[in-house]
């Protein structure tokens, strides 16, 4: 897999996640908040990152890691700022204020960059503990 398909991964699983999580806890009379999209995001870049280790079998070189960092950021930060534009043209706002939503942006692009690359190094930590059981046991 390359980095170009880990990032399409990564895009649809964060974007059926949020959309999934929102569903469910609208049908429950819950409002979604930021634990809600900080555990899509979670999931994605696991699921992502695991996924690009067992198809390759490998995790990423040097040069990846920070493509790969760097790409999820890039997608997360393009559906934050269609939700939000979204949500402000929902709201009534004829214009969006883009000065606010473009500080907001930059918040969680530093909450979810940190975020991002710690658990990316995570995944690469129970990939290469995975990779080990299964030598261990021979199946490799």
């Amino acid at each position: 897999m390359s980095i170009r398909g880990l990032l399409v991964r990564f895009g649809l699983a964060y974007l059926v996640l949020l959309l999934g999580i929102a569903i469910a806890l609208s049908l429950l009379g819950v409002k979604t908040n930021a634990g809600t999209n900080t555990a899509a995001l979670l999931g994605a870049v696991m699921w992502a990152c695991m996924a690009f280790g067992k198809r390759n079998g490998r995790y990423f070189t040097r040069e990846e890691k920070p493509r790969a960092v760097l790409g999820m950021l890039a997608v997360d930060l393009v559906l934050q700022a269609v939700f939000g534009l979204g949500v402000g043209l929902l709201a009534g706002a004829l214009a969006p204020q883009m000065g606010p939503l473009l500080f907001s942006l930059l918040f969680i692009g530093v909450l979810h960059a940190v975020t991002i690359y710690f658990f990316v190094g995570l995944s690469g930590k129970q990939f290469a503990a995975a990779q080990k059981q299964k030598a261990d046991r021979g199946q490799v």
